[in-house]
């Protein structure tokens, strides 16, 4: 059974999840209470998913239930039509930043032929790539500067699968035909993890693949954990734990998050209480404090945005409400620190909104965690990956690179400087400093 949405990805069907049973208030910091706004009300296009950050303050996402839009949306409201694909297709993937200064989904038509999009930050720049025989749902991008997906290959059945820059869809791992992926991440130590869904009960597990697409189940849930084809957050954090939620399951059947060590040990956080609260998230993230963020929806439709640590105490922190957007819902923190996030529906008009709201958290530090080539002679340029990458200085064992610059958040591209020598590379941004593990080869 394939998930499609007619409206805009399959896993959007869900209402954006959340919250449990804890007291509904906004929990104060010592700087005081979260400040929230609306930075932008849907308009013409509905049903927005997805946030991403190009660059300091500029965000990108997909809307639209026919014609369908790639935009851009700054911190300040202001909204840039990238791109469009008419009525009729449909965005089968949220939004996922290239190594090229591109942004890149997916759509589908008819009896499922696929094809991948992209944009640039400005209009006129979209190309769509031929279709395929492989429904791609991005979900991140890769240190070899590939978009790694969760896939339906429509012969074969589900798995993940990586697209190069030109929309070529290749396979890396398929679960057995019973089942189909529902997420998918890249680990520190070069695997894969992700979330797969039985396709004919309520319940699923979470699996490891390795580069050469070798897949082990790691942890299966209990019957009764999914339902519906339902949103599956799955995050590797600093601690190089899984972090991960479902929308029902748990202690009470209505969701829960929890923790997963790389070899399966699985810890329950925190379940979802029953009755008019809530239902699991459709998001989650690690913010700079360290603590887990995500956004949760009540039966009655209103959202709230919450805190949870690492041990599992859980927060709320602030209580949405229609004006400000319904869920399903999905967050980011930006390079300034503060919490965005994208609501499916509600706003002004009831089209969903982008809102911002400030935490009082720290500016995310740096993580460099790859960079290519291993060696190079001044004048090279080398692509970093990693995350919260914008606003950078790069310097080759202590010698600064006067060439820099960003492709999204997750790329800098740095060009090796005269008089530098063989060692690591430091990575400066507003939110600090890290320096690579391995050291790279001057020629």
């Amino acid at each position: 059974m394939h998930k499609t949405n007619a409206t805009l990805v399959g896993l959007l069907r869900a209402a954006c999840l959340l919250i449990s049973g804890v007291t509904v208030a906004a929990v104060a910091s010592a700087a005081g209470p979260p400040a929230f706004r609306v930075v932008y009300n849907m308009q013409g296009y509905d049903q927005p998913g997805g946030l991403i950050e190009g660059s300091p303050g500029a965000f990108y996402s997909i809307a639209g239930s026919g014609p369908s839009i790639v935009f851009s949306i700054t911190s300040r409201g202001m909204q840039t039509i990238l791109g469009m694909i008419p009525n009729g297709p449909h965005f089968t993937s949220l939004l996922v930043g290239g190594p090229n200064g591109r942004f890149y989904t997916s759509f589908e038509t008819g009896a499922y032929p696929s094809s991948v999009l992209s944009v640039t930050s400005v209009p006129g720049g979209q190309k769509i790539y031929p279709a395929q025989n492989v429904v791609a749902e991005f979900t991140q991008n890769l240190p070899g500067g590939d978009l790694l997906a969760t896939a339906l290959n429509l012969s074969t059945g589900w798995g993940i699968a990586k697209s190069d820059v030109d929309g070529s869809v290749t396979w890396i791992a398929q679960v057995p035909s019973t089942d189909r992926t529902e997420n998918v991440i890249y680990a520190s130590d070069g695997n894969y993890y992700g979330v797969a869904e039985a396709l004919s009960a309520s319940t699923g597990y979470v699996f490891r693949a390795t580069q050469t697409g070798s897949l082990t189940p790691l942890y299966n849930f209990s019957t009764g954990t999914f339902a519906g084809y339902l949103p599956t957050p799955l995050l590797q954090a600093d601690d190089g734990n899984l972090y991960g939620s479902t929308v029902t399951g748990g202690a009470n059947g209505t969701g829960m998050i929890y923790k997963l060590t790389p070899s399966g040990q699985f810890t329950l956080l925190h379940s979802f209480e029953k009755g008019p609260i809530p239902h699991g998230p459709a998001t989650l993230i690690e913010a700079s404090d360290g603590n887990l963020y995500g956004v949760a929806q009540a039966n009655s439709g209103a959202a709230q945005v919450f805190r949870i640590t690492k041990a599992g105490v859980y927060a709320v922190i602030y209580q949405m409400s229609e004006p400000d957007g319904l869920p399903p819902c999905w967050l980011l923190q930006g390079s300034d620190g503060i919490l965005y996030g994208i609501a499916h529906a509600g706003g002004s008009v009831g089209e969903g909104s982008v809102f911002a709201l400030d935490a009082g958290l720290p500016k995310p530090k740096p993580t460099a965690q790859h960079f290519q080539p291993a060696s190079g002679a001044v004048g090279a340029e080398v692509r970093i990956w990693g995350y919260n990458l914008l606003s950078p200085s790069v310097s080759f064992n202590g010698v600064a690179a006067t060439k820099v610059h960003n492709s999204g958040s997750n790329y800098i591209l740095a060009t090796v400087p005269a008089g530098a020598t063989s060692g690591p590379i430091t990575v400066t941004t507003p939110g600090g400093t890290e320096t690579t593990h391995t050291s790279f080869t001057v020629q």
